[in-house]
């Protein structure tokens, strides 16, 4: 079902369900996405999503009964349905229309049905994400991030560091962070029963911040610093 959706990949944002206890995509045993994994979605306006139910079926999922209620009433009006006075009248007359399917209420959310040739037109009502629509819904970018400050007297030595290069190879230090975290951290007796990777993902930190948060920073800078000059003098 998540290859059906790829077919809008380029034209609406997709992403994919996150696993809450890793903060990362579900993964098999070599560290790829679990090829049994389908779980993806068009992110929408207000945290609304279109997925695939199956087959030519998407489904509307919108969490807010408000505006749920708000966007089949103007997919009514739209169509030319006259008003109804109850909810229930209204979703019947949809449903004998024909334009949306099944609708399902509860006291938070409403989800309805619909045909893949009409993603288009239900689209003007959803408000699908256009800005990001060729990146993949597995992508790094969409996964969640925390705000971890490190102190400007430490972020000071790094940034001492970078103005030290000739050129800002910024490839080279995102390598060099890389290695002291799984080279260096990894396979000291300290951390060597600990997956030091998922653990940065499950922390939501960019490697350089899951340093800090270690306590391991001073070690990292002079690793930093070693590693640069040895570049350097390849040069």
């Amino acid at each position: 079902m998540a290859k059906y959706l790829m077919k809008y990949k380029g034209t609406y944002r997709l992403k994919a369900a996150i696993d809450q206890s890793t903060n990362d995509y579900p993964r098999d045993d070599s560290g790829g996405i679990d090829p049994s994994f389908d779980d993806i979605y068009i992110k929408c306006y207000g945290g609304a999503q279109i997925y695939h139910y199956g087959f030519s079926t998407l489904v509307a999922y919108i969490p807010s009964i408000g505006r749920g209620h708000n966007i089949l009433k103007a997919i009514a009006n739209d169509i030319g349905l006259p008003e109804h006075e109850t909810y229930e009248e209204l979703y019947k007359a949809l449903e004998d229309e024909g334009t949306v399917r099944s609708i399902m209420e509860n006291d938070k959310e409403i989800e309805f049905k619909f045909h893949a040739r009409k993603l288009e037109y239900i689209a003007l009502f959803l408000k699908p994400a256009i800005a990001g629509a060729d990146i993949s819904p597995f992508s790094t970018k969409n996964l969640p991030k925390c705000n971890y400050p490190i102190p400007d007297e430490d972020l000071a030595e790094y940034n001492a560091i970078l103005d030290s290069m000739d050129s800002k190879d910024y490839l080279l230090i995102s390598r060099v962070t890389d290695a002291f975290l799984t080279n260096k951290l990894q396979k000291s007796k300290q951390y060597r029963t600990i997956d030091l990777k998922k653990d940065m993902k499950k922390k939501c930190l960019k490697t350089k911040e899951y340093i800090h948060s270690l306590g391991e920073w001073n070690e990292y800078i002079e690793y930093l610093k070693k590693e640069i000059c040895k570049c350097g003098s390849k040069d």
